[in-house]
């Protein structure tokens, strides 16, 4: 039952994310609390006490190993009462599970768009575009451990 309950806090943590009205009414087709709560769990094992990590010079962290260009990207979503402005607010916001949600919400929202080319908008598309980016999206995934993580997370 614990590995059960692990795999669920996120996905009804998630939900309470999904449920803020600060972000769009509509969502893409297919973005979904499973979704979102698959990709942390392809990101991090939805570790809230994994540290940030830095790879080629780039810093990612929190639950969703967040880069500081993917911040911005979204918006730079930041803490209540914090400013974006400030020093330290990216690292304040993305490891912080709600905020980290929202950066990708408010990311995946943006750059929606058809990234393995099936012409329907899913959850495959943001699991790449979250783990490329929105310039590099199309590049083949289905060989990498976070995929390989994630499609066994959505499938279950």
């Amino acid at each position: 039952m614990g590995a059960l309950l692990q795999f669920l806090l996120p996905i009804i943590f998630f939900t309470l994310v999904f449920s803020q009205n600060d972000l769009q009414e509509e969502f893409p087709p297919g973005w979904t609390e499973k979704c979102i709560g698959c990709m942390c769990e392809a990101s991090s094992g939805c570790n809230q006490t994994l540290e940030c990590i830095e790879q080629n010079e780039v810093k990612y962290c929190g639950v969703f190993l967040l880069s500081d260009v993917y911040w911005q990207d979204a918006g730079t979503p930041v803490l209540q009462g914090d400013d974006p402005t400030r020093i330290g607010a990216f690292e304040r916001c993305v490891r912080d599970p709600y905020c980290a949600a929202r950066a990708v919400n408010q990311y995946i929202q943006r750059y929606a768009k058809d990234c393995n080319k099936d012409r329907v908008l899913s959850c495959d598309d943001y699991v790449r575009l979250h783990y490329f980016g929105e310039a590099n999206c199309e590049r083949p995934i289905t060989s990498l451990p976070y995929y390989k993580v994630f499609r066994n997370c959505i499938s279950s």
